[in-house]
């Protein structure tokens, strides 16, 4: 049971990413909110984009555990990244938090 040795490391970074996400708006002098959600939504779609291939690997886990395991960890990591490039493009187009 890999998966029930699993549940504590998880929720500990289910819980750090959930400390790590930012309420704050994105802003930029004189740009109307339309603009802001435009660019936010441009920048959602390229990090989405750019991190769909994490965990598409040829492993084949052994237990419905590990499946579960590898799918939730994955997870994790493609949504940390898609985070950090949505920062990222986003201040790149001229905004901040």
């Amino acid at each position: 049971m890999i998966f029930l040795r699993l549940i504590p490391f998880l929720a500990f970074w289910l819980m750090m990413a959930g400390c790590a996400s930012d309420d704050r708006s994105w802003v930029r002098d004189d740009t109307p909110r339309s603009d802001v959600d435009q660019a936010l939504a441009e920048c959602k779609y390229q990090a989405e984009a750019a991190t769909i291939g994490i965990g598409a690997n040829n492993h084949h886990p052994r237990t419905w555990g590990d499946a579960i395991g590898d799918a939730i960890g994955d997870g994790i990591i493609q949504g940390m990244d898609e985070a950090e490039l949505v920062n990222s493009c986003m201040q790149a187009k001229g905004f901040r938090r």
